[in-house]
């Protein structure tokens, strides 16, 4: 196991294989551009992994973009599988997830993240410019049916726009069998100036104390040193929510145990940092192994608690 300057573990991957997406959700922080590109080959991601694998990293998961826009996810991640043996899981819309789930769990996926932002059609199209709020049920569905579990929808709330939504997608989930995770609207420091920020952000600082005085139980999400709360919605479901507060939250950086890599082939130290990338591309495996150390011991926690105190 390899340890950046603060203590922190890292055993974990997360890989942005490509920037491009067919949704256009306008909060998005958008890891990359389409001007990224997909330099990342199945046979390069294979590398890096076992690079990895070798020093301790134990857990994968593959965002974008959209992942599923590419052709070669199965590959990829059968590719993967042969060096992590923990958990591999993938972050995606689902709008073709519906004719992918069952090749997907074949192929060595764990499990799957769905973003779906709103349970209203018209909402939906709002947040994402695209009518498909259907095609994102389906694939959750079919996720589930493929034994892609723990299936997590992700919502981003978003003050003004679905905040009022937020009992009907618990109950969704809880008729699903799907964990819902409730995120608060985030970007980097300079981003938080930003018009957008001001207008839709949504503390979920009340709701995540509410939760905990309602909640039948209370458990920790261990990867993220997160709450899970168990709570009896309409009907006698329960439905199992988790509250993702990042925002100026020393205790998410304290615990991150993460490292990314950049569609473009860089190892980036933190999703909110330009600054520090580490290009890796036409490197042999030693000099690929020491990017990794380097980006590794170059890993600081975004937020600290000065941060918090004024927020």
């Amino acid at each position: 196991m390899i340890y950046d300057s603060y203590g922190r573990p890292l055993n974990s991957l997360r890989i942005q294989v490509n920037a491009s997406c067919n949704f256009k959700c306008f909060f998005c922080h958008m890891e990359g551009t389409d001007e990224n590109g997909s330099t990342l080959t199945p046979e390069m991601i294979e590398r890096v992994v076992k690079i990895a694998s070798s020093n301790g990293v134990n857990r994968v998961k593959f965002t974008g973009g959209e992942p599923l826009l590419r052709k070669d996810m199965e590959e990829i991640i059968s590719r993967t599988r042969k060096y992590i043996a923990g958990d591999i899981s993938l972050t995606t819309n689902a709008y073709f997830l519906k004719e992918r789930a069952h090749a997907l769990k074949a192929a060595g996926l764990n499990r799957i993240n769905i973003s779906m932002h709103s349970i209203e059609e018209e909402k939906f199209q709002i947040i994402t410019g695209v009518k498909a709020l259907e095609k994102v049920k389906e694939g959750i569905r079919a996720a589930k049916d493929a034994g892609l579990e723990p299936v997590k929808v992700n919502f981003v709330v978003l003050k003004g726009l679905n905040d009022d939504q937020i009992e009907r997608m618990m109950r969704f989930c809880a008729e699903e069998g799907s964990i819902l995770q409730l995120i608060e609207y985030e970007t980097d420091r300079e981003g938080e100036k930003s018009e957008t920020y001001r207008r839709y952000h949504y503390d979920l600082r009340l709701l995540e104390n509410h939760f905990s005085d309602i909640a039948e139980r209370v458990e920790i999400n261990s990867l993220h040193n997160r709450k899970r709360f168990q709570i009896r919605v309409d009907g006698g479901l329960v439905t199992r929510v988790e509250i993702v507060r990042p925002q100026r939250n020393a205790d998410f950086c304290n615990h991150c145990t993460r490292l990314r890599i950049t569609s473009r082939g860089e190892f980036q130290t933190c999703l909110n940092r330009r600054d520090q990338l580490f290009p890796f591309l036409g490197l042999d495996d030693n000099g690929i192994g020491k990017k990794f150390e380097d980006a590794v011991h170059a890993r600081v926690p975004y937020w600290r608690e000065a941060d918090e105190s004024s927020y």
